[in-house]
């Protein structure tokens, strides 16, 4: 493992592997363009990450359980795995940029601070990939989306606004619960801002359907 304390311990500067759980202040090292899985899972004293703008994924359960965590910049990221950030409860801003096309599955599951997100290039957002994020208030994503697949953002309790693309297929069919299932118990999603597409929506009892 090629990880390493920069100067006296403060920041810890990741170069691949899985870094110690006591970490508090990391620096992703130019030379990495991938998150490893498991990077920093555990670690929940992490509260800041430096990242650049060569980094193309973050890694299956990379911050799982980073409980303090409560910010990250992801603006050059492509794709964000499976649980990466799952059970990160404090996290509460994450920048996402023009390059993002895929949210995996559980991807930010119970991350129960989030309050706002901003998806400018998504294209897939994988089941449960939001699922009880219940601070969300308001999502706005992109006329790329093509799919959301079943309980994206279910649970997301405190929802009011979404800005979405309405494109036919857009929603996958949830064939265990028989309905369509991306907004889920959202009860005060009340706003639906349409930003492309060629069918309408119907919005009751904080479901989204087409």
């Amino acid at each position: 493992m090629a990880d390493h304390a920069d100067n006296g311990g403060d920041v810890f500067v990741y170069t691949g592997g899985r870094a110690p759980p006591n970490v508090t202040r990391v620096r992703i090292d130019k030379s990495v363009d991938v998150i490893e899985e498991y990077a920093f899972c555990n670690c929940a004293n992490l509260v800041h990450v430096e990242t650049h703008d060569g980094i193309r994924r973050v890694g299956r359960r990379a911050f799982n359980w980073c409980t303090s965590l409560r910010g990250i910049n992801l603006k050059s990221v492509v794709e964000i795995s499976t649980y990466a950030f799952g059970g990160c409860g404090n996290l509460k801003y994450v920048e996402f940029g023009e390059n993002l096309e895929t949210i995996g599955i559980d991807a930010f599951e119970l991350c129960l601070s989030l309050e706002r997100l901003k998806l400018p290039s998504i294209v897939n957002i994988e089941r449960n990939a939001f699922l009880n994020c219940s601070a969300v208030m308001d999502i706005e994503l992109s006329e790329r989306l093509e799919t959301i697949e079943s309980n994206a953002f279910a649970g997301c309790e405190c929802l009011q606004r979404i800005a979405i693309p309405l494109k036919r297929d857009l929603f996958e069919y949830n064939h265990i619960r028989w309905n369509y299932t991306q907004f889920g118990n959202c009860e005060h999603l009340v706003t639906v801002d349409i930003v492309g597409g060629d069918v309408c929506c119907i919005v009751a009892y904080g479901k989204l359907e087409n």
